[in-house]
């Protein structure tokens, strides 16, 4: 086999971590075994294309995928006649190149047989979308193939119409026209070569929502039923003396042959018990009916892997199943891998409606998916420590103990926003009841969840509610910081914000000990009665040092009530404690970054603005830190060029520089480090001075310098943000808090033509920001049920006065019986959003903005207003002011990919005019599908997949484009093993490895990675 087609090979796996799908050149620049064939026992041959730095399990996980093998789960690999370990690493074996390894199957116990069916359902169903239940309805869905081939979406929309009519002699007519239609289609011939990608297509015109229809995409991914029905059976538990015999669970299966089979899960695998629905008979089915007609020898009612039964018993599921893995061969392995977690799925914003919905009792058997003693609770703080102290000295070590680690965050993040929405549902007892509801706190599945309010009024002097709000999401930052550091011996927990439907939730961990109550405290580090009491324990602050140096943190003394001085690195509001466990933790940690003195000087008297909480931003304290350091080095170069020496007269200038190039900063020392409580009520007034004159010169740097440049750099288009999020990430990028897009929107010119599209883009982002929270302070004054109502009021306030002027006439009696609602005129909504702009953002915005500056961008703004707020609309075709009845059905003809339309066609075209000419406003409730929560977490990256990644992009930047490429293909395989390929590092480092490729000249790998990069980024 060419190592071409080693590779297609690999490509076509379907993998959640599989192998780096490299070329063989970097196979043999690695120098360890390449190729591993595992020989399975039904005979086939799995080639796979390794480096050194995969492991046996990568292996294990390719051959399982591969649809010759699929049907093995419960396996172990085996070299010579000696078992490979699972975690071991190929670079570590004795194997040579080319080699041969053998599978083995191995006995089940009760956690493999649950997964060994739950995987085979995943097969079944082909569940390529994340849980709709966490990430929302079509999350993690890819439109790619409706795009690269968009006839299939015109067939997979003519076949569904026509499944609904009689087979009747009309409807086969219809079908004849529709392949006399097809016969007609127009190729291109293949003397006819576009001269560019966007040959046709108009840049002037509105596209079609339904563009991005994931309905569409999923109609086109046509699989066959395989089985009527897989459930467990109602004979569970396993008795106990059946147990001992080996038996592990009982299924129940319906074949399409309408055949129902009770089928046993032992520890050698499945067989077909003798057992019906009414009576219970454990024994094997050719036993109990041997001699009569139509039962066959035990072999056959018998196999280690339930397809290999299932084929047996059933010819159409052989059929079937052979059918369903050809059609998911046909498109690209990234667009059906399913998710590990749907925490990181993509949650798009315009989704299908009433989605189908296929009855399945399988769905309803969780513990199907959750293994062996799946409801036993998780010590997840205990999980997460053990993991942190993993050794880490090696680099199989480090790239192990990040993937755990990964893995870690991707399950604690799915819990905790499960919990987290069902404490706002209601759906959680509280473990104080008795106290008012913003104080509640719940503990399931051992995380401990909060609301984001100061119940406590523990920032009663910050802004109260507002302040306890931004102090989440900056405990969170602090969080990501030291996870970062990754600092031993100092231990954070596991923290996800969660905001959904108007309330944040805070989910974490739980400290051993926090809830038992001691004589002495168990802080030993900052102040949990706002200085009243400090501590400042000698070891911790030792522990605490190294994270100081990294953050630029000074140590700077802080009085507690009595006078007492006390030494701190962190803020004293930042809580240092030992758990019961003995391990030292870090909590509350909002103020890792120093105050932003001249914004609370100058802008925060009185209420002027919601709190008081103001920060820098991590970045903006690196960014300043350079310059001021550059500027050091620059000047201490100078100042050293200005006394040359006697030996360097006769030199020439090059020499002298290289020279200076050199030795320039022999001798150069250099120190600037900030207080994190600097202006506060907390430091001592007569200490940290140059600390806080630090602090000082940070924010004025960021008002003076860093705001500025970056509304030049819009203004001159050196960068081109195209949405909200990437406005979001360019501003953090340099380090500005949201809070100057006023700044920025006032330093851009509105009468200059070139800025006019980004000062819009900025505004935009003002007014979806400013409807968020107007929407969270209107959700929690309403019931629940009146939610989608709400914001398809406020919706139709911002960009559907065109379309009805005045949407508070369609409010349900419900509604209308709430002032908050039925008072909430355009023009009062409109009020409210200038309103908020000007407090949160110092920005003047026109009242009548809804005219002047959203007409015709209206379906940018409701984007962003949805993103923002965590809702999903229906996939349609919006209209923000009245449609004409033509327009309307040119473009229902156009949605049906085709102008000659058959008669199912047509009615449904008819229908969609009379629904869309009887709508009353231009986002009706029944629009509204969804809401989804919208999380941020402290998730630790891959510190050494990230080093070798940087160290790729220079090296191509350099012009070494051969150990650039060496680089960038070792991170990728780091990052495929610690993240997997779902991921958007993964599609990050897929792209830079395209473009590495196509400068090399390698146009066809360049194109299959860019293709990996596309749809992983659109689906994570």
């Amino acid at each position: 086999m060419s190592t071409a087609e080693k590779n297609v090979d690999i490509a076509g796996s379907e993998s959640q971590t599989p192998v780096t799908e490299t070329t063989a050149d970097s196979v043999q620049q690695s120098d360890t075994p390449g190729i591993e064939t595992p020989q399975a026992p039904n005979g086939a041959q799995v080639p796979v294309l390794a480096t050194a730095q995969e492991t046996v399990q990568d292996i294990k996980q390719v051959v399982s995928e591969t649809p010759s093998t699929v049907e093995y789960s419960c396996f172990s690999l085996q070299y010579n006649g000696q078992r490979l370990n699972d975690f071991s690493e190929l670079g570590e074996l004795d194997l040579e190149l080319e080699c041969q390894l053998d599978l083995i199957e191995e006995e089940y116990t009760e956690r493999e047989a649950r997964l060994h069916v739950s995987r085979l359902r995943d097969l079944l169903t082909s569940t390529v979308t994340a849980s709709a239940d966490v990430a929302g309805v079509d999350a993690g869905a890819s439109v790619f193939d409706t795009i690269k081939h968009p006839e299939g979406v015109a067939d997979a929309v003519q076949t569904d119409l026509e499944s609904t009519e009689s087979k009747s002699d009309s409807t086969k007519k219809t079908k004849k026209k529709q392949k006399e239609k097809e016969k007609q289609v127009e190729t291109p011939k293949d003397n006819e070569v576009s001269s560019h990608a966007f040959q046709g297509f108009e840049f002037e015109s509105v596209p079609q929502f339904d563009v991005l229809s994931a309905e569409k995409a999923l109609k086109q991914l046509r699989l066959p039923q395989c089985v009527r029905q897989l459930v467990l059976s109602g004979w569970n538990p396993v008795p106990r003396h059946r147990h001992l015999q080996g038996d592990l669970l009982y299924l129940q299966v319906v074949t399409l042959e309408n055949q129902t089979f009770q089928i046993t899960s032992s520890r050698n695998g499945f067989f077909v018990n003798a057992s019906s629905s009414t009576r219970f008979n454990p024994a094997q089915y050719s036993e109990a009916y041997a001699g009569q007609p139509g039962v066959r020898g035990s072999e056959f009612y018998c196999a280690h892997s339930l397809v290999t039964l299932l084929r047996r018993i059933s010819p159409k599921f052989a059929q079937s199943f052979d059918q369903l893995q050809a059609e998911m061969a046909k498109h690209e392995p990234v667009e059906v891998l399913p998710f590990a977690t749907s925490e990181q799925a993509a949650t798009p914003w315009l989704v299908r409606n009433n989605a189908s919905q296929e009855y399945d009792s399988g769905r309803t058997q969780d513990m199907l998916r959750q293994g062996a003693q799946g409801d036993a609770l998780r010590d997840w703080n205990e999980e997460l420590q053990s993991i942190r102290e993993l050794p880490r000295s090696s680099l199989s070590e480090r790239v192990l103990r990040d993937r755990q680690l990964h893995k870690w965050h991707a399950e604690f993040g799915e819990a905790a926003i499960r919990g987290a929405m069902a404490v706002v549902e209601g759906e959680m007892l509280a473990l104080n009841p008795s106290d008012p509801q913003e104080q509640h706190m719940y503990l399931r599945d051992n995380i401990f969840y909060s609301k984001g309010f100061d119940g406590r009024e523990t920032f009663a002097e910050l802004g109260g509610d507002a302040a306890a709000h931004v102090a989440t999401g900056k405990d969170i930052t602090g969080v990501r910081l030291l996870n970062q550091l990754d600092v031993e011996g100092l231990n954070t927990l596991g923290s996800v914000v969660v905001d959904y439907r108007g309330v944040r939730v805070v989910a974490q961990s739980v400290v051993p000990g926090i809830f038992r109550r001691q004589e002495t405290t168990q802080i030993v580090y900052g102040s949990i009665d706002s200085g009243n009491t400090v501590g400042s324990d000698a070891e911790f602050h030792k522990l605490v040092e190294p994270v100081a140096k990294a953050l630029h943190f000074g140590e700077h003394t802080v009085k507690d009530a009595e006078g007492a001085e006390h030494k701190l690195f962190t803020s004293a509001d930042v809580k240092g404690l030992t758990g019961t466990d003995g391990r030292k933790y870090l909590l509350d940690l909002y103020r890792m970054t120093p105050v932003d003195v001249e914004f609370l000087e100058n802008e925060c008297k009185g209420s002027s603005y919601p709190h008081k909480l103001v920060l820098l931003r991590p970045e903006l304290i690196d960014i300043y830190w350079e310059n001021r350091v550059r500027k050091a080095v620059q000047e201490y170069a100078v100042e050293k060029a200005k006394k040359p020496s006697e030996e360097t007269k006769d030199e020439s200038e090059s020499q002298q520089d290289a020279k200076l190039t050199k030795d320039a900063l022999a001798g150069f020392e250099f120190t600037l480090e900030f207080s994190p409580d600097a202006f506060t009520a907390l430091q001592a007034k007569d200490s940290g001075e140059e600390l806080a004159n630090a602090v000082r010169d940070a924010s004025k740097f960021l008002r003076e310098v860093s705001v500025p440049a970056l509304a030049q750099d819009l203004a001159a288009y050196t960068t081109s943000p195209l949405s909200g999020d990437a406005l979001v990430t360019a501003m953090h990028q340099r380090g500005i808090n949201m809070r100057y897009l006023g700044q920025i929107a006032n330093l851009l010119p509105a009468d200059v033509e070139s800025a006019r599209n980004v000062r819009r883009l900025v505004i935009f982002e003002m007014i979806a920001r400013a409807t968020k929270h107007i929407l969270r302070k209107l959700f929690r004054q309403i019931p629940a049920h009146l939610h989608m109502e709400a914001f398809a009021l406020v919706a139709n306030g911002l960009v559907g006065t065109r379309y009805c002027a005045d949407p508070t006439e369609y409010l349900s009696a419900a509604a209308r019986a709430i002032p908050a609602l039925a008072d909430l005129k355009p023009e009062h909504l409109a009020a409210e959003v200038c309103s908020q702009i000007q407090q949160r953002f110092r920005f003047e915005l026109d009242a009548n903005f809804a005219d002047s500056l959203v007409k015709g961008s209206e379906r940018i703004l409701l984007r962003e207003i949805c993103i923002k707020s965590g809702v999903q609309l229906a996939l349609r075709d919006y209209k923000f002011e009245r449609p004409d009845e033509a327009a309307v059905y040119a473009a229902a003809v156009a949605s049906m990919g085709t102008q000659r339309l058959s008669k199912p066609a047509k009615r449904a075209v008819r229908a969609r005019v009379e629904a869309e000419m009887a709508r009353k406003l231009s986002i009706e409730v029944s629009d509204v599908v969804n809401f989804v929560a919208i999380t941020k977490a402290g998730v630790q990256s891959a510190s050494f997949a990230d080093e070798a990644f940087e160290a790729g992009r220079v090296s191509l930047e350099q012009g070494q484009k051969a150990l650039g490429l060496e680089l960038l293909l070792e991170s990728l395989a780091l990052h495929e093993q610690t993240f997997g390929v779902l991921h958007p590092e993964s599609a990050r480092c897929y792209a830079v490895v395209s473009l590495a490729h196509y400068d090399a000249g390698e146009h066809d790998l360049a194109a299959e990675f860019m293709t990996r990069a596309v749809v992983v980024s659109e689906r994570t």
